[in-house]
């Protein structure tokens, strides 16, 4: 009895044995066989898989594969014939080793099943390919579930503790053409798979939006719509943290090489991540960005006046981030009518927006900020006027859609030619200007109106003025005619909206300079310490038929010496250049107004008082008309010829000068008679608004001098 049981024990032994050594014979070919087949079936036969070589550990369930190949070889011979009629996506995928650890072999053999601890998928190549007709080549959901089902072969269920693909490389192509988007060195991360056979797209793409961790070393994607080129590098894309981290971003135009945008340290906060996966679109609480350089586009949109500027948004349908901030970044501002010609550069732009609107697919600048509340900072910009004559400087400026405020430091307009330079350079009299306007601050701003439809529109703005300007009156005459240049004319017809109820100018400063025409000398006027406000400004019609003037009140020291108050009046609705002035003057010293009159005038003060000026002008296109009260004592003039051993020194003309003091009153009032005259100027339509306005203040002080009397 002893005997039989060894007998059978040690049959079952050698059954056992060479049933093992027969299974260490054959298991490879078993599980290579039950791989083909999954796969066959499960892509009805259109792709197989091999692979090199596999090395399998059934009692620990661990199996390596080296070389794998899955393809299809009848879709690709028909996509090389250029066989239309297939419309389908072609996956060609090649995986330098697969590691499963902790599998249940023996599910997988008998029960169609896959379960692992741990899956490495290492140097995995997929080439995706979209054929036929196919009018969207992005990875849809179809793709997606399609992509799975080539892989697992269809499976009942697959379970895996944890998925690590690692340095793999995606490519995705149409048709025959180089693929257009290319995602290398991708290492992903997925733990607690469980799939079973109800499975669907939003079940396993569930997965990706709950726990996958992914990262992209680089990905390269070619825009078909505009062909340019787009560069992502060091990608992290965290499901559960709910973040996509990219350390940069570079659009290039192939054409020209030129780098469109570029941004580093870029981090977006708060993902949707079922509508980044499963919609393609972007929703998230923020995006950080470090900064860069970004390029935009001026384009003039058919039947409107104005300008819109563009973005390029290529990738997402939708998106919608609810806070933005941008780091130093210099903005590149191109004209699409002029592409050659040079951009206009903001330099260190910092901008901040919450509450963002939806950003469509090729949307613009007027969308993405139109309903939002942000701000934004830069540097400035300078450039040259078309006649090279000017430089344009904008300082450093700040809009605050937040509290509806606008800040500039600075706008000056400077002349790169000196004044004698300036004056070679002329055929007519013109004149040189260099302006200064500071510390420039908008409240009551619509700062959404700037951006979206360029129109500025605030309740209140202040500034100091510094103003000087520059004739040689040497230069022959410019001949043409001024009319419809009065200063609320060339408001009105500004090719650019703007309302503003109040201007404060603080503290401004004013000189005029003039060389002679008959002295050949050069003589200032200077108005310091100008305080003015000017309401109503605006050329907005709806304004300007609620309130047809523009008003400015004003009070300066003329010369250092002389306090001048002023008030204007322009109508803003008239179309022959309506006005009024009205001003008064405090005393001075009579003799400082020789330093105007004798280059100027020919003509020196040698003493005298003034009183008191009081003056009230109308006019228009054609004339000024109204009346002057000048009070003054003690006066003496002398009048000069220029010397003619010298082109720069002026002698007194003798018998002129007494006869001119003969016929002058030296004083107003005489005899108990104060003398009040009226003023009818005809305009001299080659000169300006300005030059009007003291003609004929000095044709009522000449008058009055005179003896004139019209009271």
């Amino acid at each position: 009895m002893k005997k039989t049981i060894r007998i059978i024990v040690l049959a079952i032994v050698i059954i056992l044995g060479g049933a093992f050594l027969y299974w260490q014979f054959i298991k490879k070919g078993v599980v290579k066989n039950a791989l083909e087949k999954a796969v066959s079936n499960g892509t009805d036969s259109l792709y197989y898989v091999k692979y090199e070589s596999s090395v399998i550990d059934e009692l620990n369930g661990n199996a390596t594969f080296t070389n794998i190949v899955m393809q299809s070889d009848s879709l690709q011979e028909k996509l090389l014939l250029d066989d239309t009629s297939v419309s389908a996506t072609i996956f060609n995928v090649r995986i330098g080793q697969l590691k499963i650890t902790g599998a249940n072999i023996p599910s997988f053999l008998q029960k169609n099943t896959i379960e692992a601890n741990r899956i490495e998928i290492i140097r995995p190549v997929i080439t995706i390919i979209n054929t036929g007709k196919q009018e969207n080549v992005e990875l849809s959901a179809r793709d997606s579930l399609a992509l799975y089902d080539r892989l697992t072969g269809k499976f009942k269920s697959i379970q895996a503790g944890q998925i690590d693909i690692v340095d793999a490389t995606i490519a995705f192509a149409k048709g025959k053409k180089s693929p257009h988007t290319t995602l290398q060195d991708l290492s992903v991360t997925l733990k607690n798979l469980k799939i079973d056979s109800t499975r669907n797209y939003d079940n396993i793409i569930s997965y990706f939006v709950k726990d996958v961790i992914a990262k992209v070393k680089q990905v390269n994607t070619t825009s078909e719509k505009t062909g340019q080129l787009f560069t992502f590098e060091n990608i992290e894309y965290n499901a559960p943290a709910r973040f996509l981290r990219i350390g940069k971003v570079m659009q290039k135009d192939p054409k020209t090489n030129k780098v469109l945008l570029q941004l580093t340290g870029n981090k977006i906060s708060g993902i949707s991540t079922n509508d980044f996966i499963l919609n393609k679109k972007l929703k998230a609480d923020s995006l950080v960005t470090e900064g860069g350089s970004v390029s935009i586009y001026r384009s003039k949109k058919a039947g409107s006046a104005g300008e819109e500027m563009e973005i390029d948004n290529d990738f997402f349908d939708e998106a919608l981030i609810s806070n933005i901030r941008l780091g130093n970044t210099t903005l590149s501002i191109f004209n699409k009518a002029t592409p050659n010609a040079e951009p206009l550069i903001l330099k260190n732009v910092k901008f901040n927006a919450r509450n963002l609107d939806d950003i469509y697919n090729g949307t613009n600048l007027k969308r993405l900020i139109g309903n939002s509340n942000w701000n934004m900072a830069a540097d400035g910009i300078t450039l040259k006027t078309k006649d090279n004559k000017y430089k344009v400087e904008i300082g450093p400026f700040r809009l605050n859609n937040d509290q509806s405020t606008i800040h500039v430091n600075y706008i000056a307009v400077r002349p790169l030619l000196t004044a004698a330079e300036f004056v070679r350079q002329l055929k007519v009299q013109k004149d040189r200007f260099d302006i200064r306007v500071n510390n420039i601050h908008l409240t009551g701003a619509d700062v959404r109106s700037l951006i979206t439809d360029q129109k500025l529109v605030a309740e209140n703005a202040s500034m100091q003025l510094l103003l000087s300007i520059f004739n040689d009156r040497t230069v022959p005459y410019d001949l043409s005619s001024k009319i419809g240049n009065y200063p609320q004319q060339q408001l009105v017809k500004l090719d650019f909206p703007i309302y503003i109820k109040r201007v404060v100018i603080k503290n401004g400063n004013v000189l005029y300079r003039e060389r002679g025409r008959l002295s050949k000398q050069t003589g200032d006027v200077t108005f310091k310490n100008i305080n003015a406000t000017i309401d109503n400004v605006t050329n907005i019609k709806e304004k300007i038929a609620a309130n047809s003037n523009m008003t400015l009140t004003a009070n300066t020291k003329f010369l250092g010496v002389a306090n001048i108050n002023t008030v204007w009046k322009l109508s803003l609705s008239s179309t022959t250049g309506e006005f009024s002035a009205s001003g008064t003057s405090g005393p001075f010293d009579a003799t400082k107004l020789s330093a105007i009159t004798e280059p100027l005038g020919a003509a020196t003060i040698k003493k005298g008082n003034i009183v008191s000026l009081k003056f009230d002008l109308k006019g228009d296109d054609l004339k000024a008309s109204g009346t002057e009260t000048l009070l003054y004592n003690n006066l003496k003039i002398s009048l000069l010829k220029a010397n003619e051993d010298s082109t720069d020194e002026l002698r007194k003309k003798g018998l002129v000068s007494l006869v001119a003091n003969i016929f002058t009153k030296d004083q107003n009032p005489s005899n108990g008679n104060t003398r009040s005259v009226k003023i009818e100027n005809e305009r001299d339509i080659t000169k300006s608004f300005f030059f009007l306005l003291w003609k004929s203040v000095f044709v009522g002080a000449k008058r009055t001098t005179a003896g004139k009397n019209d009271f």
